[in-house]
């Protein structure tokens, strides 16, 4: 039995051990990436280059990702209470929903100083912003390739991955333009890329809020057809009538179900919620329901129609 007990510890202690792993990825990605910001903000002013300042802008961006990514985390590994009865999961979902509000603006404010230039484009050193944007591709792929392994399960995570990502495909586009302005002097590449630039975000933050908002918005979980589930509550044996439903997700990880459901006089009840509950949790994976039982004479079905 103390054998039992000390394997627990050690399993308990890996997964410990391996979350303060990711934990200090995470936090090394940001350190990284917020040099990186800095370094490229006060190279672009200096060069006059705008896609580079969006570069740097977007670098910053993905700073801030990792921060809110690493403190929702935290967040969410504190237990239910009384007055939080769900747990923090869903700070995550809120990290994520700001990340890319924050993406938007950003892109709109970048698109349209980018704009503004293309009339009349400064004179851009090439060469510092080929040498800094370069630097920015490869600390954007070694921050992906730190928050890799924690972003196959965490939406948040996988926000501010895709930011990096992202990142690491503007640098290289940066990098083009560097190039074409110091081997032609094509000043007008840099606002057109910045313009691109800002357009590749909206496209991909336009994609992956979606989850996020139909969370927050407590959507039913993605590919749950609640007419679906309506009809396998009303194939059940003694059911009469499914109603009132309300299904949603907790967070990524959990869904919930709530219902009403009308039963014959003759039928056990109990044998029902059961059998309801293995419905929910093995054909549309809703481990977290909360059902009502009624006869066809009380509860909603026989009350008179507001």
């Amino acid at each position: 039995m103390a054998h039992d007990h000390h394997h627990d510890d050690h399993d308990h202690g890996h997964s410990h051990h391996h979350r303060l792993d990711s934990d200090r990825a995470i936090l090394w990605a940001v350190l990284v990436n917020l040099a990186l910001t800095g370094a490229q903000i006060i190279g672009g002013w200096w060069a006059d280059s705008v896609a580079l300042i969006a570069d740097g802008v977007h670098n910053f961006s993905d700073a801030m990702a990792l921060v809110l990514a690493f403190g929702a985390r935290r967040l969410a590994r504190r237990g239910a209470s009384p007055g939080m009865s769900f747990g923090w999961q869903r700070s995550e979902i809120i990290a994520a929903f700001v990340n890319y509000t924050s993406l938007v603006v950003i892109s709109v404010w970048l698109g349209y100083e980018a704009i503004m230039r293309l009339s009349d484009p400064p004179a851009v050193a090439g060469g510092v912003v080929m040498a800094l944007a370069g630097l920015a591709v490869v600390i954007d792929l070694a921050t992906a390739a730190l928050v890799w392994r924690s972003a196959k399960d965490s939406l948040n995570l996988r926000a501010a991955l895709l930011h990096n990502l992202t990142d690491a495909g503007v640098s290289v586009a940066v990098i083009v333009g560097g190039a074409l302005v110091w081997a032609f002097g094509w000043m007008r590449v840099d606002p057109i890329l910045t313009i691109l630039i800002s357009v590749v975000i909206l496209i991909h933050v336009a994609a992956d809020i979606r989850p996020v908002l139909r969370i927050l918005m407590l959507g039913a979980p993605p590919g749950t057809d609640a007419g679906k589930v309506k009809d396998a509550m009303e194939e059940l044996p003694g059911v009469i009538e499914a109603h009132h439903l309300h299904l949603w997700q907790i967070d990524e990880k959990r869904s919930s179900a709530e219902m009403h459901l009308v039963i014959a006089e003759e039928v056990d009840f109990t044998k029902v919620i059961v059998s309801a509950k293995h419905v929910l949790a093995e054909r549309f994976g809703i481990a977290h329901a909360t059902i009502e039982v009624e006869r066809q004479d009380t509860g909603c079905a026989g009350m008179p129609a507001h």
